[in-house]
């Protein structure tokens, strides 16, 4: 017997390089929610022969390796490159968009749906993909505190190429339903995640004209 579909909210998370959004999505995991990440999403599209097939014949055969995309030869050309970035968004994005509302609707014809559904997604406002969600989250700080939190992970120069494709922070603000200012402590980030779980599990989902960003 085919399980009938429930409403569950949808809670989209974003924000900036090193702003926090995987500390946020960990917290509402273990609140009950059923999570996921669109960078996951991408590592699994990349290792896909079709998606390995399309960014070799864009770019060359050295870009794959064991019949893999290297993610990193291939983030070097396209974070060089804004054409090449384009095209590999033009790509990616579509197909992040499909994954995260399959895996939506799985969770929701599943034995035992959870309350709420989150998924981090750093260009969440940039490729559109705002309307798959019935709130958004955003994690912000500081430009100094995010690229400190980066420095391990990517170059400063680096973070700077990735932070001019992306929105400002004032900008998601005004788009969003939730703004958290993570410049304090883990604890103060803890407790406004529970706040705006108990709020997103219990409230009447939006109208659609309240929906539109």
């Amino acid at each position: 017997m085919e399980m009938k579909a429930r409403h569950i909210p949808r809670l989209g998370i974003t924000g900036g390089i090193g702003s926090g959004k995987s500390t946020a999505l960990a917290y509402l995991r273990e609140l009950g929610a059923a999570v996921i990440s669109s960078d996951d999403i991408v590592h699994s599209l990349l290792r896909r022969s079709d998606m390995v097939e399309r960014v070799a014949a864009r770019f060359g055969a050295e870009l794959v390796r064991e019949g893999e995309t290297d993610r990193a030869a291939l983030a070097r050309v396209v974070f060089a490159d804004e054409a090449a970035l384009r095209w590999l968004e033009h790509l990616l994005h579509p197909a992040v968009k499909e994954a995260i509302a399959d895996w939506a609707l799985a969770q929701e014809q599943g034995p035992r749906p959870p309350a709420l559904l989150a998924a981090e997604v750093p260009l969440l406002f940039e490729t559109g993909m705002q309307d798959v969600f019935t709130y958004v989250l955003l994690v912000s700080a500081p430009d100094a505190l995010r690229r400190q939190r980066s420095e391990a992970k990517i170059t400063d120069s680096e973070f700077s190429r990735r932070a001019r494709l992306q929105m400002t922070d004032e900008e998601k603000a005004q788009r969003s339903d939730f703004v958290f200012d993570n410049t304090g402590s883990r604890r103060h980030m803890k407790e406004f995640v529970a706040e705006t779980y108990a709020y997103v599990v219990t409230a009447d989902p939006p109208a659609e004209a309240d929906q539109e960003r």
